[in-house]
């Protein structure tokens, strides 16, 4: 079996990090793999494009700069295509995986992903096609993340903001959700078959283009994040004073970290102290330690074990990672209502909870959230979480859908 796995970025994001996990858990597997990403940072090669086998930077800059340029107008990526890599699949030998990932944000365009599949399945019968939905692009008619509006469900006809990401600067997604989802129905009749790690973005999915044609495969944790975690005890708070982690990329973004209520939790004063892992922390006081964005998962994992629980905020991720890490290393989550939150606790009898709920929470150790919000022992609570979220059973799950197809 030969996989190629396409994504729009190497090892930055959700996305990423579960594309790249399948892509070396393969090679691990003696299968042979190789993955395609769009741009690193800059649109230059990814930093970390050397330590990683099999993998190829195929977007020049050019063409994400100016798809980015272009997309606030057009609310499309006008170029990108997959036509250089047609000569090396059809010299293939065997059957051919292509499983896509993010293929939005700057890096291709989707008619011309279309076509090349289209072109590329008539003279090669034994390829299939594997997608992996991220995110909500696939029913929108631009946006990645819909942060709460179901404005999808009637065509995106009045978009109530133009900051969902991708930003544009003029709206044109009525115009364009149409064509877009012709071009997903091309696809389902290519016999492409959609995948989701969640079960909110699979039911949508089906409810445009058909039961069942989404099934779900949760993310698990990576190959380098078990290896950590394996060397991880339980860590235990030394003060008595309850340390609260707030993790984001950027921690400006209200979609991701909550500004309200992280200014409310610090507003208790001595009974927590908050601590920040992400760029540019808009928190500041006598009870936050900001320690800026790890991109070090081993130093970062550290930190998150001397915690008391991790307090997830985010209405736009849709199953995240840094949730399945810290459940697996024994922080408890204290993640206010989404789908997303809802769906990862619930593996392990977990629930969300509302603003209220989580300021009462937070003054909590770790051993008291354990049972306050899961109903076991601290033990029990991270044996259960560690194993329910392990990256094996994603490949295992991944690859019987492979020799299935």
């Amino acid at each position: 079996m030969n996989i190629m796995q396409f994504n729009v970025r190497l090892a930055e994001g959700g996305a990423a990090g579960v594309a790249l996990d399948l892509h070396q858990r393969a090679l691990q597997a003696g299968i042979n793999s190789r993955f395609i990403y769009g741009y690193g940072k800059g649109g230059k090669k990814s930093a970390s494009h050397e330590s990683i086998t099999a993998v190829e930077k195929h977007t020049p800059r050019l063409t994400s700069v100016a798809n980015i340029a272009l997309f606030r107008f057009l609310n499309r990526d006008a170029f990108g295509s997959l036509d250089s890599l047609f000569s090396k699949m059809m010299l293939t030998n065997g059957p051919l995986v292509l499983h896509f990932h993010v293929l939005h944000s700057y890096w291709l365009n989707l008619n011309k992903v279309v076509a090349f599949c289209q072109r590329l399945k008539a003279v090669k019968p034994d390829v299939r096609v594997v997608w992996t939905l991220h995110d909500h692009w696939s029913v929108t008619g631009r946006c990645a993340f819909t942060d709460g509006c179901d404005g999808w469900k009637q065509g995106c006809k009045a978009c109530p903001t133009l900051t969902n990401y991708p930003p544009v600067k003029v709206d044109r997604a009525a115009q364009l959700v149409g064509d877009k989802r012709q071009l997903f129905r091309d696809m389902l009749a290519l016999g492409c078959r959609f995948i989701s790690p969640s079960q909110h973005v699979a039911e949508a999915f089906n409810s445009l283009y058909g039961a069942g044609q989404c099934r779900v495969i949760n993310n698990g944790i990576d190959i380098a994040t078990e290896a950590i975690l394996a060397e991880i005890s339980t860590g235990m708070p030394a003060t008595g004073v309850a340390k609260v982690a707030v993790v984001a990329h950027d921690l400006r973004y209200d979609g991701k970290t909550n500004q309200k209520l992280v200014q409310d939790i610090i507003a208790l004063g001595k009974r927590v102290e908050v601590h920040t892992f992400g760029k540019h922390s808009p928190f500041s006081g006598t009870n936050v330690v900001n320690h800026g964005f790890m991109a070090d998962k081993q130093r970062l994992m550290g930190e998150l074990n001397q915690m008391d629980s991790l307090m997830f905020s985010s209405r736009v991720d849709n199953y995240p990672l840094i949730l399945c890490e810290a459940l697996s290393i024994g922080l408890p989550v204290i993640a206010t209502h989404s789908d997303a939150a809802r769906e990862v606790l619930a593996k392990i009898g977990g629930r969300t909870v509302d603003e209220t709920e989580a300021l009462q929470l937070v003054g909590l150790s770790k051993t008291q959230l354990a049972q306050a919000v899961f109903g076991r022992e601290l033990a029990a609570f991270k044996a259960q979480s560690r194993e329910a979220y392990s990256g094996k059973q994603m490949l295992e799950e991944y690859v019987g859908f492979y020799q299935g197809l």
